[in-house]
């Protein structure tokens, strides 16, 4: 569990895991240079529970997926799974994952994942697969399943994929990115019922603020195609997932051109703009073009990613509708 600055909700998942049924597990506890009191708990809780282990990184190393791979080596058992700070878990979360690991020998276990917002009652949950927990899948099949989120990647995954596979690094999303390798590399994935509850409401959750580390959520869309393009998806996949890079670059300058504390950056889209300058993307953006049969304007697409000024035009028309919007909603 890497924490920075988690202390509102720190104590609440910190029993959440405490309260376990299962009792053969550790939680590996790493502080990533906390300036709030989330260190101090950690040190209480590893001191009254053996089975809470604190360590603290020799320096902020910003990102998730670098504060896996720092914990890769403190790993002890044969399967590890990755939580935030403010997750939440049913009390047989974690008994539920490892029985099916257990029964079916797959690589990796997914419970349900409900994502989750305090007290309300209609908060939308992922079970199995299309609500099947009796599925079992490849990994392949896994991997695409999870790039339109019918799945989750919040797993219990064998150790080994930490230790010899290990996080991609490259941005704040490449954990996202990680797991849909971590999927490639399994054999079967299989499901359980126990709960993850994905919190949904924290405003001080990273992913939440607007910061020059959200524009990397960019290069990890074009990550994602490139790596399906790498493992001989066809374009049924790759189109939708270069359709969806594209999108994502328009919105991100559009963010850019919104936010002037953003504008230092842009150098972040200005290197996934170039990437897609390659025969296979432009394929494959026409094949995902294709597909969308509700949008009746793909030659804009199809001129963005080859024109960068048609691009901009096009961002900046969007970042101005967007603020409009927004204004309308706060006087709304």
């Amino acid at each position: 569990m890497p924490v920075y600055n988690g202390a509102a909700f720190l104590e609440e998942t910190l029993e959440s895991l405490r309260n376990q049924d299962f009792e053969d597990y550790e939680i590996l506890c790493i502080d990533d240079c906390s300036t709030d009191h989330s260190a101090r708990l950690l040190a209480q809780y590893a001191e009254k529970d053996g089975r809470f282990r604190y360590f603290k990184t020799p320096e902020n190393l910003g990102i998730v997926p670098k504060v896996m791979n720092f914990a890769a080596p403190l790993v002890r058992g044969d399967y590890f799974a990755y939580t935030s700070q403010d997750d939440l878990y049913s009390k047989d979360w974690l008994n539920s994952l490892y029985q099916r690991a257990q029964v079916t020998k797959a690589d990796a276990v997914l419970p349900d994942v409900e994502f989750f917002f305090a007290g309300r009652a209609d908060n939308h949950r992922i079970v199995g697969l299309n609500g099947d927990r009796s599925a079992i899948l490849s990994g392949r099949d896994a991997f695409v399943a999870s790039l339109d989120w019918r799945i989750a990647g919040n797993a219990l995954w064998k150790s080994a994929f930490l230790k010899e596979i290990g996080f991609q690094d490259f941005g704040m999303f490449a954990d996202e990115y990680t797991v849909r390798s971590f999927f490639l590399a399994c054999d079967t994935v299989a499901f359980c019922d126990g709960v993850f509850f994905y919190r949904q409401d924290n405003p001080d959750a990273i992913t939440k603020k607007v910061s020059a580390k959200t524009l990397d959520a960019v290069h990890n869309t074009f990550m994602l195609w490139r790596l399906a393009k790498e493992n001989s998806f066809d374009e049924t996949i790759c189109g939708p997932m270069a359709y969806k890079t594209l999108k994502s670059l328009i919105r991100a300058y559009a963010l850019i051109f919104r936010t002037p504390q953003l504008q230092p950056y842009i150098y972040k889209c200005d290197a996934v703009f170039e990437a897609l300058q390659s025969d296979g993307f432009r394929a494959s953006l026409a094949a995902g073009l294709r597909s969308d049969k509700g949008f009746p304007l793909r030659f804009v697409y199809l001129r963005a990613q080859s024109s960068k000024k048609y691009l901009l035009a096009v961002a900046r028309v969007k970042a101005v509708f967007g603020a409009v919007m927004h204004g309308k909603r706060r006087r709304g």
